[in-house]
């Protein structure tokens, strides 16, 4: 069955291709980030960050057109979303710390427990850096 697949250029009997062959395709893109799992957390967000993406593009697509959305609702949500990030990012920094990492945030955000006074953890531990990089 596996020839099978090889000769039909990993294409299932029906025409349709795999999951694996789906994915590795999308993985080319551009607006593609390839994200690995370690734990049952991470699915879920990997889930939601999805929806997410994806309802916030059609929200800003919808902004002033649909009379349900206004620019001041539209506003308020993606300024939770922010919220949300910011979050996030104080998390990770406060966990780092607890185990004694350096803890270096995604491109775009400080280390919100920086001791000169918010900036960028600069010359990080190489085995203990953890990183969010989007």
């Amino acid at each position: 069955m596996a020839e099978d697949k090889k000769e039909t250029g990993g294409k299932k009997a029906s025409g349709k291709l795999s999951w694996q062959d789906r994915k590795l395709q999308k993985v080319v893109r551009d607006d593609i980030d390839v994200i690995s799992r370690k734990t049952l957390d991470q699915s879920d967000f990997i889930t939601m960050l999805n929806t997410h993406d994806n309802v916030l593009y059609q929200f800003r697509m919808k902004m002033g057109r649909n009379s349900n959305i206004t620019f001041e609702k539209a506003q308020e949500f993606i300024e939770r979303s922010q919220k949300i990030r910011e979050e996030i990012n104080q998390l990770n920094a406060e966990m780092c710390e607890l185990m004694d990492w350096d803890y270096t945030p995604p491109r775009g955000f400080t280390n919100p427990l920086s001791k000169s006074g918010g900036e960028e953890t600069k010359g990080a531990k190489k085995k203990n850096v953890v990183s969010t990089a989007t």
